[in-house]
């Protein structure tokens, strides 16, 4: 089976507390921001919001607080959820990953190893 990259940006690794609020909700729930990019990112936690949860990601800074509105893409019980951000302005996603990556120590990604095909005989 082939491996097809559907990421349009560069993701960066981090461990960063996160809270992430459902749109319909009250409550904030903690998580750890494990990878980031200018179109989404990766949270863990053990109770991930269902695929298509509107969400808000809110970052505490010792700058300030920064809040990323997302959509939940992927979910994984037990290990966390994919969230997409929804933001229509894209130069105000890039303002606010760039505010906090500045303040993160992050590491590329390695580009996921491609899988290696049978030759055909």
């Amino acid at each position: 089976m082939d491996f097809i990259e559907r990421r349009r940006h560069p993701r960066y690794r981090c461990e960063v507390v996160v809270e992430v609020q459902a749109a319909s909700e009250n409550e904030l729930c903690p998580g750890t921001l494990a990878d980031i990019c200018l179109g989404g990112c990766y949270v863990s936690m053990i109770a991930p919001f269902p695929v298509g949860t509107a969400v808000t990601l809110i970052f505490r800074r010792s700058s300030g607080e920064i809040m990323i509105a997302g959509r939940t893409v992927t979910s994984l019980p037990g290990s966390g959820m994919g969230v997409e951000f929804t933001s229509e302005n894209s130069a105000e996603i890039a303002v606010s990953v760039q505010q906090l990556t500045n303040t993160l120590e992050v590491t590329p990604e390695e580009p996921a190893p491609q899988p290696k095909t049978a030759a055909a005989s």
